[in-house]
């Protein structure tokens, strides 16, 4: 039997387009669809009508804050990796809901190489966990 591979989805959400812009430059040659906005609520409305695998969120923003972004995401969408990105690294550690809502944070400006690592892994991560659970529905 011959089972399509779906491809992998990641958003990224930041409130200054040239954030975006070198995301978008940094992640360009990885195998995966990579969605982009500077609005919290559009990342929502794809989370609600889509399998997204991973979010990617700056944590300053003017509408809502990463960490509470990511925590309406883990609602709506529990199997759905998340990550933080801060310019300001050592002002977040003590951020309600950052530890329980996101898999890692990242300070900008980031390492490119790290960058792909890290989202590699966990979307590498999700595929395993959603293998389990598909062998476990089987038994």
């Amino acid at each position: 039997m011959n089972r399509m591979i779906e491809r992998h989805v990641v958003v990224c959400v930041d409130d200054e387009p040239a954030i975006l812009s070198a995301l978008k430059r940094s992640l360009r040659s990885e195998p995966y669809e990579l969605l982009t906005t500077e609005s919290p609520a559009h990342a929502l409305r794809w989370v609600n009508s889509r399998d997204i695998s991973l979010v990617i969120t700056d944590q300053k923003m003017p509408q809502m804050e990463g960490t509470e972004l990511l925590e309406e995401i883990s609602r709506r969408s529990p199997s759905t990796a998340r990550i933080i990105l801060t310019a300001y690294p050592g002002s977040t550690i003590g951020t309600p809901g950052l530890r329980h809502w996101t898999e890692c944070m990242i300070s900008k400006p980031w390492d490119n190489v790290m960058l792909r690592k890290t989202i590699r892994q966990l979307l590498g991560d999700r595929e395993l966990d959603e293998r389990d659970e598909q062998a476990s529905r089987e038994m």
